[in-house]
């Protein structure tokens, strides 16, 4: 399985646009930063919506819901955006436009906290999300142990963006075996929920 699909309703979706609008509007920082689309915000906001049903669709018991408050400048958070049954999850999500025009690929900060010291039951789900139609393709969910001891970290095509990030490109995960990249989701789960979250 290299990807499973999941649909959230316009409701969601909705919610997800307002959040993304109000937060851009933040004191202008997002306008200030290069290559800054309003459709970054909106997507990630739908990838963590999705993830956040999958995990109660696989079974997790305690999953705390996708944050959408707009903090003041200077508050930026780098902790997990999900948690669920004590793991933290951290969602990262790519356009369907961005994705056709660089390959998968997951962009961080080079100095975010969980890339800088190995940390346990810190996990990565990368998502590729098309806006137009509520979809969002999770591509399993990675330790984020295994990503720094993996050298999954590579640096951006896009150089003048080199000196703040950092990408993780599905060209590297996608060696992985099947273990690595959904055994996170099967502890909990059985074989028929992927067909059921599509179908929603």
């Amino acid at each position: 399985m290299n990807s499973v699909k999941i649909k959230i309703n316009d409701r969601q979706k909705k919610r997800c646009v307002d959040f993304a609008e109000a937060r851009a509007k933040d004191s202008g920082l997002y306008e200030k930063r290069g290559a800054f689309k309003i459709e970054d915000l909106i997507a990630g906001a739908m990838g963590e919506i999705a993830v956040w049903k999958y995990l109660r669709a696989r079974g997790f018991s305690k999953v705390s819901k996708p944050d959408f408050a707009i903090y003041e400048k200077g508050s930026k958070s780098y902790d997990a955006d999900i948690r669920a049954n004590g793991k933290h999850i951290h969602v990262k999500s790519q356009t369907r436009e961005s994705e056709k025009r660089y390959g998968p690929s997951w962009i961080m900060q080079r100095h975010d906290p969980c890339l800088q010291k190995i940390q346990y039951n810190h996990y990565l789900i990368p998502c590729v999300v098309d806006i137009g139609s509520n979809t969002i393709e999770i591509f399993g969910a990675i330790g984020l142990k295994q990503i720094i001891e993996g050298g999954h970290i590579g640096e951006l095509r896009v150089p003048h963006l080199r000196a703040t990030k950092v990408a993780i490109y599905f060209d590297t995960l996608k060696e992985l075996d099947y273990n690595a990249r959904w055994r996170f989701f099967t502890k909990y789960s059985d074989e028929t929920v992927d067909k059921r979250m599509v179908k929603r």
